[in-house]
């Protein structure tokens, strides 16, 4: 299904592109896997986050190929300076997400690529390589895992319908601490699966939608990219600069959670 928000973009390209945003995946399994998780190879970010050596080996290793293949393209990534070329076309990494499940031995971290096209997201590929899950997609081939097609609907539920949410600290940074209580008491299935699982789940049906907020674009891109050739419903709401609220789903999931999302911090 050709995303009506993109520019039309040949199959033989988003073939292309593709499988060469498949290759890097394929790499950074391979990287996470040869490389170690030592203390001193772990460190802990100004914004307290963490970085490992995997994060920089897997990133500074696409960005190699990337300028190898498509050297005139623009690229934005977690770890490293952005890289502007003046190109319509702009690849968007982030080389593990979830990092402090990475360290932990929590297998639900992710290497995210994505590209954009005039600043439209038309390809996004999230891998998980402890799990061996692969979700990825391209403007106008739809949206698959681990091959088999990937359609997002509306269904009767079977219960509470399951939301999905990013940690409660998330909502402070973004100076809506309230909001996750606010959720929390309207949806009693609410989860916190926190980074691209979240993202991954949902998209695979295993969760009606999920929320997440205060976000780099660089952590969303890929889901975009999928939410839309999937049939996903996806919104970006307004928010600080430089950080993306996001919901996505299931559409009319969607729309029942966007009204709680969008009432003004300390609305009933």
């Amino acid at each position: 299904m050709q995303n009506s928000l993109a520019p039309r973009i040949s199959a033989a390209d988003s073939r292309r592109f593709l499988r060469f945003a498949s290759s890097l995946a394929d790499l950074a399994r391979t990287l996470v896997a040869e490389t170690p998780l030592r203390e001193g190879d772990i460190t802990v970010k100004a914004d307290g986050s963490y970085v490992s050596v995997a994060d920089q080996r897997i990133e500074a290793a696409w960005r190699e190929a990337i300028a190898a293949n498509f050297g005139d393209h623009d690229l934005t990534g977690e770890e490293y300076p952005a890289e502007e070329r003046g190109s319509a076309w702009e690849w968007v990494l982030d080389p593990i997400d979830g990092t402090d499940n990475f360290v932990h031995g929590v297998p639900t971290f992710g290497t995210l690529i994505a590209l954009r096209h005039e600043g439209h997201p038309v390809l996004g590929v999230i891998d998980h390589p402890r799990l061996d899950v692969r979700v990825s997609a391209a403007c106008g081939l739809g949206a698959s895992c681990n091959g088999q097609e990937l359609r997002v609907a509306d269904r009767k539920e079977a219960g509470l319908p399951m939301v999905m949410v990013t940690a409660p600290e998330n909502f402070v940074k973004g100076g809506r601490g309230a909001l996750f209580g606010r959720l929390a008491a309207a949806h009693p299935n609410l989860r916190v699966y926190r980074d691209c699982y979240a993202h991954s789940a949902v998209l695979r049906g295993q969760g009606a939608v999920t929320i997440d907020w205060h976000a780099k674009l660089w952590d969303v891109c890929a889901a975009w990219a999928v939410a839309l050739e999937a049939g996903a419903a996806f919104e970006s709401l307004d928010g600080p600069p430089g950080r993306y609220q996001v919901v996505f789903g299931r559409p009319a999931a969607v729309a029942g959670v966007k009204v709680l999302l969008t009432e003004p911090e300390g609305g009933s």
